[in-house]
């Protein structure tokens, strides 16, 4: 069986991520040979950037593989981003190559097991499939993120209803149900009911569908306490939506089904009181901090972060730690008159590209006109019995290959550019109150802030400062430019490696 191999990179590309066109195909020669598959032809595509690719030899492709299809069983790709960046343009271009029956393969992916393999491997009649599966993957990605958010997002279980909040999203709020929720926890703690003894009594109460398998889930299930516990996050998850019953009910009832007392007390993934748990490290052993609430002699409360590892014995107040942080925050907000000139240098050269981008869109939406004219004037040709079947059914293949091709070339050129100052002013806004935004936002947000801003976590000294780190690729601009006015001096301890 034959194959051909495309391979493209550009010079940003092959500069800044280590690709190489030599590489590409040693990997996809290589993946032939596993394959049984003898390689007939090799496109190499060589743009001088991200943004103008040259696509002629993806063009060059398309006519090789329309003149060729008796002959080719597959194109061999380094990975499917190489035959085109954008979703769709993937899409068609897949399309085109099994209508000619040529399956695309990577050499570096999988091409089985995934929405991409499901795809490859049953190319034909199977793009409703991919679709439903990246669906899938999105809607699971973003439930996920909800619950982490706190917001349940399956039907709303028996004593809520499902509502909106006052930014019109999905959240569960008490029914005229939940009388019956109070009344059998309330029945149960007390140790004189038992779970058919509830049922009866929920039936008597005017809910007629009760049973055990109904009372044993109603009492069993967190979410009447605005916990959320499901099996993709190994800890509670605070919820958003308002509490049935108080979770001391909640656990003395689990205390009696289970016949034995909980040893411990349940952990929360989002605790609103500890933002920096499971962020800041030990250090002493690396180990991510975990937090709590402590009861002085005096019955006063106290928080602390501490290490969870046994027999590391670190440990600092809450307020302490904190305080710390914003201050850690606070040394990487950039002055006013240093932003104001990055910005300006920003949309200079997002003015720059976006003259050079209207040019590129004028000239290949030009090409793209004359290449449809002529394919209008093929088929005109063909009604008036000029072309014979055959020569009009070569010369079509040729042009729609090459306004395929200019179609992806089209859409590579293209650059959003729109509200650029406004996004820029809220950015500045956003880097000039790091400290004071992070301090007033809820937990969820907090959170967010500090993985944006330190994507690795960051360890705390005993010294008591941060110790060096990996922060956002946008402060390593700001950096940059402060240091060369010799105004910024880095905090005792604290010595920033700027992601990039």
């Amino acid at each position: 069986m034959q194959a051909t191999i495309y391979c493209r990179v550009s010079t940003k590309e092959q500069a800044e991520k280590g690709y190489s066109l030599e590489g590409q195909e040693k990997d996809c020669r290589q993946f032939a040979l596993n394959q049984g598959l003898d390689v007939v032809k090799v496109f190499v595509e060589r743009g001088e950037s991200a943004k103008t690719q040259d696509r002629t030899q993806l063009k060059n492709l398309i006519q090789y593989c329309v003149q060729n299809k008796k002959k080719l069983s597959a194109l061999i790709i380094w990975k499917y981003d190489r035959l085109a960046r954008n979703l769709s343009d993937q899409t068609e271009l897949v399309k085109n190559f099994s209508s000619l029956g040529i399956r695309l393969l990577s050499a570096t992916e999988n091409n089985e097991e995934n929405a991409v393999g499901n795809l490859m491997r049953n190319i034909i009649g199977t793009f409703a499939q991919f679709e439903n599966d990246v669906k899938s993957e999105r809607t699971t990605n973003g439930m996920k993120q909800a619950l982490q958010q706190g917001r349940w997002c399956w039907r709303a279980p028996f004593g809520y209803k499902g509502s909106r909040d006052d930014r019109n999203k999905p959240l569960i709020i008490p029914a005229e149900d939940s009388r019956y929720v109070i009344d059998a926890f309330e029945k149960f703690i007390t140790g004189l009911y038992k779970q058919t003894d509830i049922v009866e009594r929920v039936r008597q109460l005017g809910y007629k569908k009760a049973n055990k398998g109904f009372i044993n889930r109603l009492l069993t299930n967190p979410l009447y306490t605005a916990l959320i516990k499901c099996e993709w996050f190994p800890e509670y998850i605070e919820a958003i939506h308002k509490p049935i019953i108080s979770r001391e009910v909640f656990f003395k009832a689990q205390e009696i089904i289970t016949g034995k007392r909980p040893s411990i007390v349940p952990k929360v993934l989002n605790h609103p009181d500890f933002p920096l748990r499971r962020f800041v490290r030990c250090p002493k052993c690396g180990e991510k901090l975990t937090a709590g609430w402590s009861t002085g002699r005096k019955k006063q409360r106290y928080g602390y972060y501490h290490c969870r590892v046994k027999g590391c014995s670190f440990g600092i107040k809450k307020d302490v730690l904190e305080e710390k942080f914003f201050e850690l925050l606070k040394t990487l907000e950039p002055r006013e008159d240093v932003i104001d000139l990055f910005n300006a240098i920003v949309i200079d050269a997002l003015k720059k590209v976006q003259s050079e981008e209207i040019k590129e869109e004028y000239r290949i939406e030009k090409e793209l006109k004359d290449l449809n004219d002529q394919l209008e004037r093929a088929e005109e040709l063909a009604m008036k019995g000029t072309f014979d079947d055959e020569t009009y059914k070569r010369k079509s293949d040729k042009l729609k290959a090459e306004i395929l091709a200019k179609k992806v070339e089209l859409n590579e050129t293209t650059i959003e550019l729109n509200n650029t100052e406004a996004c820029l002013n809220y950015c500045k806004f956003f880097l000039m109150n790091i400290a004071h935004l992070w301090s007033v936002a809820d937990i969820n947000l907090k959170q967010r802030f500090q993985t944006l801003i330190f994507p690795d976590r960051i360890t705390y000294n005993d010294n008591g400062t941060f110790g060096t780190t990996v922060t956002a690729y946008i402060f390593k601009q700001l950096q940059g430019q402060m240091s060369r006015e010799s105004q910024l001096v880095a905090p005792t301890g604290f010595e920033p490696v700027f992601a990039g």
